[in-house]
């Protein structure tokens, strides 16, 4: 099979991805297609990284391990039993938001893409449903793999239309052989990335495309557009060595989730005061209040 009778093959059970097995479309990668387009990008030391965390009701976490990728081997085993955009069933990922010009306030990106609240277009909740936001960094700059061939994202984020010129340059500056089927193959993968999907298997072949793009010795995580935000955001995953290695955590807050089918607020709620100095034994304490949003400015809102 030619890579391009294998990316048909792919166009093809991207329509019925719940009745192919995973390992069928990582075989398909490896063994026709075989090199892979990696379009390679550099995430600069210091970049801000948030990623948000559901909370059980009230509660609150008490360590750092609680806000970073999934360690308890328990609860990967029972909840990490689905695909998730970059991962495969009981594979835990840091999945984080970067700034970008459409959304300078990455945890927006952060609690959009965990909450299925957010993501409900007829959800409602008055009460407010509580999310905490860890904001990372990295200590080097690390290598990683830009998804931005996606058409869609492109005409709303000009981030991602900037990448995808410098990608598609590079390509061609480069000499690739068939430079049809790299711009066509990336398409396609950003495409599954971009994908609003009803099940987890609709993720298949954007996890399987993370998890090779990863056995390169150089790439260290994957970037790609926010659904959740109409790729207005963005996006990146970790492997958890990556996240050990590399990256530090730099504080953490409370944010609470106001939504009904017309209108959607995130409100601050606490601070943590350890973060970095004790991370096994976190400390809250509520936002000073002229950070606060009164209940009643919460109720005149959601009147209009």
């Amino acid at each position: 099979m030619t890579n391009k009778e294998a990316l048909q093959e792919l166009k093809e059970i991207s329509l019925r991805l719940h009745e192919i097995d995973y390992d069928y479309i990582i075989n398909l990668l490896k063994g026709s297609i075989i090199k892979i387009p990696l379009p390679l990008a550099k995430l600069h030391k210091d970049a801000l990284i948030d990623r948000a965390r559901l909370n059980e009701g009230n509660s609150l976490y008490t360590n750092v391990d609680q806000l970073s990728y999934i360690k308890n081997q328990e609860t990967i085993d029972k909840y990490l039993t689905e695909f998730g955009r970059a991962n495969k069933p009981f594979e835990p990922k840091f999945y984080g938001a970067l700034t970008s010009t459409r959304l300078d306030k990455q945890r927006i990106t952060a609690i959009a893409e965990t909450s299925k609240l957010f993501q409900d277009k007829n959800g409602i909740n008055l009460d407010g449903e509580l999310y905490t936001v860890s904001r990372w960094k990295n200590s080097s700059e690390l290598m990683v793999v830009e998804v931005v061939f996606s058409s869609e994202a492109i005409k709303v984020n000009p981030d991602i239309k900037r990448s995808f010129e410098k990608q598609t340059k590079l390509a061609k500056d480069a000499g690739f052989d068939d430079l049809e089927f790299y711009a066509d193959f990336l398409i396609f993968i950003s495409e599954q990335f971009a994908r609003e999907t009803k099940s987890h298997n609709d993720y298949k072949i954007a996890a399987a495309y993370t998890e090779l793009a990863l056995q390169h010795p150089k790439v260290k995580g994957v970037m790609f557009p926010s659904v959740q935000t109409k790729y207005m955001g963005a996006n990146i995953v970790f492997p958890p060595t990556v996240v050990d290695e590399n990256l530090e955590i730099l504080s953490a807050i409370t944010q609470k989730l106001y939504k009904n089918p017309k209108k959607t607020l995130i409100a601050n709620h606490k601070e943590c005061l350890n973060v970095k100095e004790n991370p096994n034994k976190l400390e809250w304490r509520y936002t000073q209040i002229e950070y606060l949003t009164k209940d009643e400015e919460i109720k005149e809102y959601f009147k209009s």
